[in-house]
């Protein structure tokens, strides 16, 4: 997944607009929109604070690394990561679907 693609997702999850990420980060309205839209890539300064900001790594915001956020000393299984990702895909009431979901089945294997 590329960069502009991440952006993109980590904003609508947070629930910004692309004014309001500019904002934050101290750009001019239409920065975030020349991001996602790949006519421009961010400075290393605004890398890291986008990183800072959504609290994941800039391999993560690359492209170079599907480890949502910094782990250190532990690698995940290739499912775990797989199934992450497609985790972070969702919009906050099918994550919240896919929580309960995923309960129901933790407590039916437990009771069998």
């Amino acid at each position: 997944m590329n960069f502009n693609v991440r952006l993109k997702q980590l904003r609508q999850k947070n629930k910004l607009t692309q004014s309001e990420l500019a904002d934050i980060l101290g750009l001019k309205p239409t920065a975030i929109s020349n991001y996602e839209s790949k006519r421009n890539e961010p400075s290393f300064d605004k890398l890291i604070a986008l990183s800072k900001y959504f609290d994941v790594s800039c391999d993560y915001l690359l492209g170079i690394s599907d480890a949502y956020l910094p782990i250190v000393g532990e690698v995940l299984d290739k499912d775990i990561v797989e199934f992450f990702n497609l985790y972070q895909q969702l919009n906050s009431a099918s994550a919240e679907e896919a929580r309960n979901y995923v309960s129901y089945l933790i407590y039916k294997q437990e009771n069998m």
